[in-house]
């Protein structure tokens, strides 16, 4: 791990941080923590990895050409991402705790792409995720997965828009959100929304949100596991991708105990 100083001056590893601006000027494998207010910027045909752990904080970050990015978002709260994308750009989130997050990408040159995979479990707490993906350019793609998981009286909102300005030809928006709700006075909501200006395009959204099987329930039960542990079995194979992404271990460690402390309400 790569953590950030305050100090203005080359870090190393072919990074410079000036004035809340950090330039990545090399590829590195190792992941680069945030925990402040900042600007990014990849230049052309470099790869990096960030480990974003913000709250309350506002993020600008420019993908130059042909670069790529893997961008992962743990328990943050808050925070405000805006991304200005001419190369690649992953998104992986996990969050646990009430939030208002908010991301913007923009997809500014041919093949540029984003993709985001969001996970966020609510135990009596609101958590709202606002997504807005506009296509600028020829032959962009974008692929959101949204998966959201509420407790208690819960609220998980999925507030997606994608939008394909006219021209922009062979450009692909898709999105997707699931929910699992746990009680009767929680919710899991989706508000998907595709605004579509050019007709050689692929965009499509999708919805599925429901309780989880009392039959699968209650078959685990009969095999002698207690209902929190029903729980969590059925949540492992949904989890399970989000977690062994999770860079560090003693991160990965902390996030499982989370879960399992929420499933025990």
């Amino acid at each position: 791990m790569i953590y950030l100083t305050s100090d203005t001056s080359n870090l190393g590893f072919g990074l410079v941080l000036e004035k809340k601006t950090l330039t990545i000027k090399n590829t590195i494998d190792d992941f680069i923590v945030v925990d402040q207010d900042l600007d990014i910027v990849l230049e052309d045909g470099v790869h990096a990895n960030i480990l974003d752990m913000t709250t309350h904080s506002n993020i600008k970050v420019k993908l130059l050409n042909a670069s790529f990015l893997t961008y992962h978002i743990i328990n943050s709260t808050n925070t405000n991402r805006m991304f200005e994308c001419y190369g690649n750009l992953k998104v992986m989130q996990i969050s646990l705790e009430e939030s208002k997050e908010e991301l913007n990408v923009q997809l500014l040159q041919e093949q540029a792409s984003v993709s985001v995979e969001l996970l966020a479990i609510g135990n009596y707490v609101p958590l709202t995720f606002i997504q807005r993906i506009e296509h600028q350019a020829k032959h962009t793609s974008s692929n959101l997965s949204n998966f959201g998981v509420a407790l208690g009286n819960a609220n998980v909102m999925f507030d997606t828009t994608g939008r394909i300005l006219k021209g922009m030809a062979k450009s692909k928006c898709v999105q997707l959100s699931k929910g699992i709700v746990m009680d009767d006075t929680a919710s899991v909501t989706s508000k998907p929304i595709l605004l579509i200006d050019e007709y050689d395009v692929i965009a499509n959204h999708g919805a599925s949100i429901g309780k989880m099987s009392d039959e699968s329930l209650f078959y685990l039960m009969s095999r002698g596991l207690s209902k929190q542990e029903a729980f969590l079995l059925i949540l492992e194979g949904i989890i399970a991708p989000f977690m062994n992404q999770i860079p560090d271990a003693s991160l990965k460690n902390e996030i499982n105990g989370k879960i399992e402390k929420m499933m025990k309400r």
